[in-house]
């Protein structure tokens, strides 16, 4: 823009001196200059630059003897800047609000030694054994009971988790239920009373209630679980990809490891109460203060 300035008035000047014009006399030297042929060209030209670039930002089309009048690139570089800094600011601000709201909803981890009870059906009989080199790994300690075949049914008609809780007074309960349970027709009717008594029997007790760790599909024990206690205590088995025993069912003592490994991580890192349970470098073999229950006849 600047060239074409200083050769307009370069112009403009030696139109004056040829003409012999003053062009200190303001007024002579404009109307010369408007009746200069060149001028009217620039003027057109310049005119016709202004009413292209006010088009390029119209939400029409003009059309001249059914040919659509092109706009100009120049709305785009507009557009293009402006969205640029609406996305740069709103991922910036996502990120901000992104990290606040973690910052101020995540729990730290307690790391205290726990009194941990782990209670629940045969599927724990797996997780005990790697349970136990966690607890003692982080200075925890656990109490095992084993109600074989027990369901939700069972517990939720009386009050067998009540008086472990009374007799063990733990700081955190592991709640193994619901691989009898998967494919109990209509279970989100029929066993919502028992999922609540359960609830009522853990009280204000810290809990993680572990899902059972599917073979098959399930007719509504996860959901079931889940609708009652919420993402932050309920741990989903039924995503693991396990290897099984004989009985096509509960899963092999190193599946069962790798099982416990799992929920391990899943406490520390996204549970609602989060523990120390760091993965320990020592295997220890001997039972885990086991309580076996017979099923009920």
């Amino acid at each position: 823009m600047a060239i074409l300035e200083n050769k307009i008035n370069k112009h403009i000047n030696m139109f004056l001196k040829n003409n012999k014009i003053d062009k200190n006399n303001k007024t002579e030297a404009f109307i010369s200059v408007l009746k200069n042929p060149l001028w009217s060209i620039i003027s057109m030209l310049i005119i016709s630059f202004l009413l292209l670039s006010l088009y390029s930002f119209a939400d029409y089309q003009i059309r001249v003897f059914n040919v659509n009048i092109e706009k100009t690139a120049i709305n785009e570089v507009f557009q293009d800047t402006q969205k640029v800094i609406i996305v740069e600011n709103k991922i910036q601000q996502n990120w901000t609000d992104s990290s606040k709201s973690e910052q101020e909803t995540k729990p730290e981890i307690d790391s205290s030694a726990q009194k941990i009870l782990l209670i629940g059906d045969s599927m724990l009989e797996g997780l005990m054994l790697r349970l136990k080199n966690y607890t003692a790994f982080n200075h925890h300690q656990i109490k095992t009971v084993i109600w074989y075949s027990s369901s939700t049914k069972w517990f939720g008609s009386c009050d067998t988790l009540s008086y472990f809780i009374r007799k063990h007074k733990p700081s955190f309960v592991m709640f193994v239920v619901g691989a009898n349970e998967l494919f109990v027709r209509n279970i989100l009717e029929r066993n919502q009373k028992y999922v609540e008594h359960i609830l009522e029997q853990l009280d204000t007790t810290k809990y993680v209630w572990i899902g059972p760790p599917n073979w098959k599909d399930d007719t509504g024990i996860n959901e079931l679980i889940k609708r009652n206690v919420g993402e932050g205590q309920y741990y989903p088995s039924k995503n693991l990809t396990l290897a099984r025993t004989k009985d096509g069912a509960h899963p092999t003592h190193k599946a069962s490891a790798a099982w416990m490994d799992s929920v391990a991580n899943w406490i520390m890192t996204q549970s609602a109460y989060p523990i120390l349970l760091n993965t320990p470098d020592t295997i220890i073999k001997n039972s885990a203060n086991v309580t076996i229950l017979q099923p009920k006849r």
